[in-house]
């Protein structure tokens, strides 16, 4: 985008510059400009069609740096017929079983609700405004932009992703449930996941539940075959329809970007989608069920792949999300041949790809670390001197600084250059499938946060290699936490309840990968069910252990393979 700027010289105001101090003028710049949804046509709470209006509005911002968007309070609708007919598609099973396959593939088309692609210096203000989607979608995506502040929008589905209803009756080798009246069930509809949300202790019940046969009964209720524990009669039950698609909102080669008190009730997918971006910031981020509803989105309620700079994250809420409440990390990138001319041809092949489903490309300059792909140990530091990508292919050609270690097929590429640090502090992640925070950030701190009824271990650091993610934290501070009735099934890490940093490797005997690791004065209470341990520490260099307080756990530390310990 070519910006153009006007400069209003006179001749005397040009003669005052040139007898000035000797220091040029600065360039004049246009003041900021704020403007109104409604200049665009969007009138909330009027149950018409929004989207172009909306769309417009965004244009504007694209077209206009240092704007500031306001959308008034009120519920906007906007769809498209390619988002409703992917949903209806998916619903009627001509995706299979697991929509994910189809869907979440690289460079699958997909609708993107509001576009702020490119934008500078953009402020979108959107307190107590509801954007209410129909059709599924991608609803705001921020790519390519610099200095973009989203604040206070609200992001949610007209019928929801996902399906809720009460266990009505348990018998031998069956039970039924009463679904909600906001989406009538169909014979044909994917059940990829089945939660339970148990009221008495609120929280997701340790056991995760996936059944093939079902019959569709009268009254919206669905006859299910599997056994199912009699005190869960009455509980509230999730039904997934998918897994991971696009996310509520998307940041993607973008800089400088912030997420302040935007809430997200559903999406067929993750909540915050951040990809190869710069310095990303939320605060007050709420990804939480809608009033009477228990589950959020489909997945993570948000994940960070092959960013950079500083990723903050203070003051959330994430509740009911199916996976993680934050997963941050890089990736592991393949090498398929080693070419006469010193090219090398790589490939991601992680179970789900990109997160982004974009190729992950390095750019010249970055430093590329040669991993042992038996221990995740970086052997080697290289740079990237050229790079050859046709856009849209899985794969890529890389000249590197130095030669590669033989046989090169024992080693990954992982980009030093794509991982961000990360500030944890100050959030809440409640009842959720899977994880509280999944990180392999090389500069962690997870400081004062509440983690309640997650099924995984609260807080997990380490690479995993069997998803191609990674790596190891050169320094990590984990400390006041608030650990209670975490880590009960999956998703949890060495046996650990509370707190788990080691590394997923096929070898890991005698590495100490991980730096310097603080764990102090947290608090791991496991009342529901009795945990191997609230702590576990492996494949780390120094281990500073002291002030934390476990009740509930056979043993409150374990460690393994650590070079130098102060335990207290």
């Amino acid at each position: 985008m070519k910006i153009a700027f006007v400069l209003p010289f006179t001749l005397p105001l040009a003669l005052s510059i040139l007898l000035s101090a000797g220091r040029p003028a600065p360039l004049p710049t246009s003041p900021a400009k704020t403007v109104s949804a409604a200049k665009f046509g969007a009138r909330p709470d009027d149950g018409k069609d929004d989207t172009k209006a909306l769309r417009k509005a965004a244009q504007y911002c694209r077209e206009h740096p240092g704007t500031t968007l306001l959308i008034p309070p009120g519920v906007y609708q906007i769809t498209d017929p390619a988002a409703r007919q992917l949903e209806e598609d998916v619903l009627a099973g001509k995706l299979g079983g697991d929509p994910e396959k189809k869907m979440f593939v690289p460079y699958f088309p997909y609708v993107k609700g509001l576009d702020f692609a490119g934008s500078e210096n953009v402020t979108v203000k959107a307190a107590g405004a509801l954007l209410l989607c129909d059709g599924w979608m991608e609803p705001v995506s921020i790519t390519g932009s610099k200095h973009f502040t989203l604040e206070g929008l609200t992001i949610d589905y007209k019928v929801q992703p996902h399906s809720e209803g009460v266990i009505t009756e348990i018998e031998d080798g069956w039970f039924t449930v009463r679904f909600d009246d906001d989406r009538q069930m169909a014979r044909k509809m994917p059940q990829c996941r089945i939660c339970i949300w148990d009221e008495r202790h609120g929280i997701v019940d340790r056991k995760v539940y996936s059944f093939s046969k079902r019959e569709l009964l009268d009254g919206n209720r669905l006859r299910i075959k599997g056994k199912m524990r009699p005190e869960l009669l009455g509980q509230r039950i999730g039904m997934s329809h998918s897994f991971h698609f696009r996310p509520a909102v998307f940041i993607g080669t973008s800089e400088s970007t912030t997420i302040k008190d935007v809430t997200i009730h559903s999406q067929p997918g993750m909540g915050v989608l951040g990809w190869d971006s710069r310095d990303i910031t939320l605060q007050g981020v709420k990804v939480v069920p809608r009033e009477g509803k228990r589950f959020s989105t489909n997945t993570d309620a948000t994940h960070f792949s092959s960013c950079s700079g500083l990723l903050k994250v203070e003051g959330c809420t994430f509740q009911g999300q199916g996976d993680d409440g934050i997963n941050v990390h890089g990736y592991y990138h393949d090498i398929l041949a080693q070419e006469a001319d010193g090219w090398l041809l790589t490939e991601l092949k992680a179970p789900t790809f990109t997160h982004s489903q974009e190729t992950d490309v390095p750019r010249i300059g970055d430093t590329l670390e040669v991993t042992r792909i038996s221990t995740l140990r970086p052997e080697r530091k290289t740079v990237v001197t050229d790079v050859r990508w046709e856009p849209r292919s899985l794969q890529v050609r890389v000249k590197l600084q130095d030669s590669l270690p033989e046989p090169f097929g024992e080693y990954y590429l992982f980009n030093a250059c794509k991982i961000p640090d990360l500030e944890f502090r100050g959030n809440r992640i409640l009842g959720n499938f899977a994880r509280g925070v999944l990180s392999k950030a090389r500069h962690v701190v997870i400081e004062g946060n509440e983690f309640y009824g997650c099924t995984g271990t609260a807080i997990h650091v380490g690479a995993e290699s069997d998803w191609k993610e990674g790596s190891f934290a050169e320094s990590a501070t984990i400390r006041r936490n608030r650990i209670i009735n975490c880590g009960q099934s999956y998703g949890m890490q060495g046996d650990a309840c509370g707190i788990a940093v080691i590394i997923g490797a096929p070898d890991t005997e005698g590495t100490c990968i991980h730096g310097r690791v603080v764990i102090e004065d947290n608090e791991i209470v496991s009342d529901l069910y009795e945990s191997e341990c609230g702590i576990a520490v492996s494949n780390t260099r120094e281990l500073v252990v002291k002030g934390n307080r476990t009740r509930g756990s056979k043993a409150a530390l374990f460690t393994r393979f650590v070079q130098q310990s102060s335990i207290e």
